[in-house]
């Protein structure tokens, strides 16, 4: 194994534990165009192993800019808060707004379908917005209907 070789197995290993400290994968894919010039460096002459990383790293982009245009992008990470319950702490003049507590802090909300909620009422949390909950009202209450009148 020539010299030349050398440098690109400590190029390749290099790169890959500062990829698994950092989580780029952009360190990965130098990594491993690192570790295949090392092993074409048997049938290619040692001049030519530089321009060989060099047209890989190129390839590579190319490669990443080609898939990242022809793939669907995805929906994104599921909201692990929806369905949850929070507790109503204090409730606005209109009703629609309120604060909720969840997960130990106070958060603005929003609600979305149901009735009015009152101070200690519990309501699920049916989407996020940012920091905004949208609210729901709780699995298994009937909806909200005002009574009859009597004349």
């Amino acid at each position: 194994m020539q010299w030349v070789q050398w440098v690109f197995l400590v190029l390749a290993l290099w790169a890959a534990l500062v990829e698994l400290h950092t989580g780029t994968f952009y360190l990965a894919a130098i990594a491993a165009v690192a570790l295949l010039t090392v092993v074409l460096g048997f049938w290619v002459h040692p001049e030519l192993l530089l321009s060989v990383f060099a047209a890989g790293c190129v390839g590579a982009m190319a490669l990443v800019w080609i898939m990242r245009r022809r793939l669907p992008r995805g929906r994104g990470l599921a909201d692990l808060d929806a369905g949850e319950e929070v507790t109503v702490v204090s409730v606005s003049a209109g009703g629609r707004r309120v604060v909720v507590s969840y997960r130990g802090t106070r958060w603005d909300a929003v609600i979305d379908k149901g009735p009015p909620l009152a101070v200690g009422d519990v309501a699920v949390i049916a989407r996020k917005d940012g920091s905004l909950l949208h609210l729901g009202p709780p699995p298994g209450t009937a909806p909200h209907r005002p009574a009859p009148e009597s004349t």
